[in-house]
């Protein structure tokens, strides 16, 4: 069975971004996914503090509601981030989430995922919010099929709404298609592998301070 989760970044659990969200979904489900949504709005979700724990020893020194999803996340063989443009980036909650994976990105913990970004805007830019979503799913090892932008009409309304929502529904039967296909994105194989021996000096660099990475690495 595939499993993709969606992951919603946005503070309103029946806004524009969570129409488009779960039209992605409803694609996937379509297709025979499994599918799944969390809100970080709805949980504790503390600050990245740049202490090092996670390279050190593989967990974070927060006790709070990130570890689940994180896990949610390696075990779903698809990602869909969804978040709101807040001021040209993705809103604070999706940010504190991204930070909170900075394991993900050193050890490539998603590789072998797929995934997708979702974005909506009042006045543009859902665009670039969406590709910052996949470029950072590509950092933690995945592939990306594509995004979902939209703008809005109005409160929980898009702008050509059907038209958008058909949309978000192709994109997910898409990343299922994907997933099921094991396809490959030679140009994001080449990205990952320019990342990879950045990444592999910097990993041999920290490795008397950060041994749990580096012993990760010697694995792989």
């Amino acid at each position: 069975m595939v499993k993709v989760l969606g992951i919603l970044g946005s503070p309103h659990a029946q806004g524009n971004t969570v129409l488009l969200l779960d039209a992605v979904l409803e694609g996937a489900a379509a297709e025979g996914a499994e599918t799944e949504k969390v809100e970080l709005a709805k949980l504790d979700l503390r600050f990245c503090i740049g202490c090092g724990r996670c390279y050190a020893a593989g967990s974070c020194i927060h006790d709070d509601g990130v570890a689940a999803v994180q896990r949610r996340m390696v075990d779903a063989d698809g990602v869909v981030l969804a978040s709101p443009n807040y001021m040209h980036s993705v809103t604070a909650q999706m940010k504190a989430f991204m930070d909170r994976c900075s394991l993900h990105v050193h050890c490539f913990l998603l590789t072998g995922k797929y995934g997708a970004g979702v974005a909506t805007a009042g006045g543009g830019g859902e665009e670039r919010v969406a590709g910052f979503e996949n470029e950072f799913l590509r950092l933690c090892g995945a592939q990306t099929v594509g995004i979902a932008a939209a703008l809005a009409a109005g409160p929980a309304a898009l702008r050509d709404q059907e038209a958008a929502l058909a949309g978000g529904r192709d994109l997910g039967a898409d990343l299922v298609a994907a997933i099921r296909e094991r396809r490959q994105y030679p140009d994001q194989a080449e990205e990952h592998a320019a990342f990879a021996g950045r990444m592999k000096q910097l990993v041999a660099r920290m490795a008397e301070h950060a041994p749990f990475q580096y012993e990760y690495w010697e694995k792989m």
